[in-house]
């Protein structure tokens, strides 16, 4: 699941960076209920993964954040209070945009961004389906 690591010393370097600034901004969210940090927490795994596998794991150990986190990353899975919460902020984000942008074309491509965004967000599943491997 995970990529390779990528070769260049650069690109390790902009990865970590760019795993940092994420977390960061993901940090901020805990204290800000208008900001969501999960989502900025799986953009810095994927980041870690590549440049600091140290850093993914102590992410994906996160006794609060980590078994979501996890959760997506390997079933793609979404709960239902987070569904809600990321939906609820688009519509927000969707709101302030037509009401403090003046351009036409940014309003339509902002809400054409955001209407993707939440057509995937809402049609990943909820739990994460356990098959039973015995039928009978």
């Amino acid at each position: 699941m995970n990529a390779p690591a990528p070769r260049s010393r650069l690109a390790r370097h902009l990865l970590m960076a760019a795993g940092v600034a994420l977390f960061a901004v993901g940090f901020v969210g805990i204290f800000l209920p208008v900001l969501p940090t999960t989502v900025f927490w799986i953009g810095a795994v994927v980041c870690f993964s590549k440049s600091c596998p140290e850093l993914e794991a102590r992410i994906l150990a996160h006794p609060r954040y980590g078994r979501p986190i996890r959760d997506f990353r390997e079933h793609g899975v979404i709960c239902r209070a987070g569904k809600r919460a990321a939906l609820a902020s688009m519509l927000v984000s969707a709101l302030i945009t037509v009401a403090l942008v003046e351009s036409d074309g940014v309003r339509v491509l902002v809400a054409s961004i955001l209407l993707a965004v939440a057509a995937y967000v809402a049609s990943r599943p909820e739990q994460v389906l356990v098959l039973d491997a015995d039928p009978r």
